[in-house]
């Protein structure tokens, strides 16, 4: 499904110099007979965000936003959308929202350029001018004019990204937005995504990919069995324990200097080196105690991406997580 709403201004700043809130759910439940998908899920998105919803498949990120656009009604809870209460003022909240749900839907047959023109002018009147400008951010003015049959799956998703900005929405909201791409697929919607932020577009971007989240989000929520597990800043979503992989001149003397230090949580062997769990202030510590030993450090490599990989599997694995005992894992979690 696709949506394109117009944009209405209109926010005050609130105090303290914080960004406006665009989007928040509040005890947002739905329950699909015996089975609960979403769980009194309460989140905040500020206006400049480009905002992670991140979680396994299955984990209720779709179920979310289909309550989101009021394609579906909430068991209980609701959602607002610059101040406009989903689903009871739905309407008035679609007017801003741009996007698409699942997959982005065109007409094979007809142009992007037609595409666009008469999917924004179904909201309200649309300029030769805009057309052209939003191609041109997708990068796709050189096949403006080429039926839409005939694109990529990726060059579609960029359409779809063009369709979602066409009538200058407050709010984007992309779900799994890379999902089917190849590599340069992925990366060209990520480095598209990292600009539509740079310029102040606020972004919901609905991930199964950690690595997607951290590459082109600044806040994130991870959710599991349509619960909040942790929510922050994406600097802030990892363990207070990061790795990092040790080559010294002995790695045997090096494993047993690293292992009697109080800072460092686990030693293990990895392809020669070793991968030391330990807290942030302990390697400057390994380091001085492996030279006074006689072991030559040969080089420190930090494995956080892996340690966040690790973070993020066990969190959602995890049969009896909660956001409760999630929070206190990492800063910034609420």
């Amino acid at each position: 499904m696709t949506m394109t709403q117009d944009r209405t201004d209109g926010l005050a700043a609130p105090p303290g110099g914080a960004q406006p809130v665009v989007l928040a759910t509040y005890g947002l439940t739905k329950s699909f007979g015996d089975t609960l998908a979403v769980d009194h899920l309460d989140l905040t998105v500020r206006r400049g965000d480009v905002f992670g919803f991140l979680g396994p498949n299955g984990a209720g990120k779709t179920t979310t936003i289909r309550m989101i656009v009021g394609l579906i009604y909430p068991t209980s809870g609701y959602a607002t959308v610059i101040d406009h209460q989903v689903p009871r003022d739905k309407i008035e909240a679609l007017r801003h929202i741009g996007g698409f749900v699942e997959v982005p839907a065109f007409y094979g047959n007809m142009s992007a350029r037609r595409n666009l023109r008469l999917m924004g002018g179904l909201n309200s009147e649309v300029d030769e001018q805009r057309v052209a400008e939003v191609l041109d951010i997708v990068g796709l003015s050189e096949r403006a004019d080429s039926k839409v049959g005939d694109y990529s799956h990726g060059m579609k998703q960029r359409l779809g990204i063009a369709n979602a900005l066409i009538n200058s929405p407050e709010l984007i909201i992309l779900d799994e937005p890379t999902s089917g791409l190849d590599p340069q697929g992925m990366k060209d919607v990520r480095e598209l995504v990292r600009e539509l932020g740079k310029d102040g577009t606020t972004v919901f971007l609905s991930s199964h990919l950690l690595h997607e989240v951290e590459q082109v989000c600044n806040r994130a929520v991870i959710i599991n069995k349509g619960r909040v597990v942790i929510e922050g800043p994406v600097s802030e979503l990892h363990p207070q324990h990061s790795s990092v992989k040790l080559l010294t001149s002995d790695q045997g003397k090096a494993r047993d200097v690293v292992a009697a230090l109080a800072g460092a949580q686990q030693v293990t062997i990895d392809e020669g080196y070793l991968v030391v769990e330990a807290s942030d202030g302990t390697v400057r510590e390994m380091v001085a105690e492996l030279v006074a030993a006689g072991v030559g450090v040969d080089a420190v490599i930090p494995a956080r991406e892996q340690g966040l990989e690790d973070f993020f599997l066990g969190l959602t694995q995890s049969s009896d997580v909660d956001a409760g005992g999630a929070a206190g894992v990492a800063g910034g979690a609420r």
